[in-house]
């Protein structure tokens, strides 16, 4: 007898599909060119360009699948991470750009979060502190 039967917790692969899914529909969402282009025509684009298997794409999209073997996983999120690093690398050509042209918007923006592009550091009341850690002066 197996004990298969008695095995009913599948968290984790259902997790793991889950986060193949979405990975899948953001590579999808970078190779998608907008009206007049099919789904299928970018999921092969996001094979030839990223290297994500079209055929698990596929399955991802439009199946409900319980598990996916480990190879089409790692090479999923290999692609998402090529499409993640190419996406930000596009962003920061584009404002690259912007900041050539002098842009208005641009130079808000980086008023508002600081100069070097970072967020400001800014200090948080301490709130949870005793009063004798609040009197005592580090040396």
């Amino acid at each position: 007898m197996s004990d298969k039967g008695f095995e009913r917790s599948d968290k984790m692969s259902v997790d793991y599909i889950r986060n193949a899914r979405g990975m899948s529909e953001f590579i999808l969402s970078r190779s998608y060119r907008g009206p007049g282009d099919t789904v299928e025509a970018a999921m092969h684009r996001a094979e030839r360009s990223f290297g994500a298997p079209a055929t698990w794409m596929h399955r991802l999209r439009y199946r409900n699948i319980k598990d996916m073997p480990v190879s089409a996983y790692g090479a999923i999120l290999r692609a998402y991470t090529l499409a993640k690093e190419t996406s930000q690398k596009a962003y920061e050509a584009e404002r690259e750009q912007a900041h050539a042209r002098n842009s208005k918007l641009i130079g808000l923006a980086d008023l508002a979060v600081g100069a070097d592009g970072q967020r400001a550091e800014t200090t948080v009341p301490p709130l949870l502190v005793t009063h004798d850690e609040a009197t005592t002066t580090p040396e």
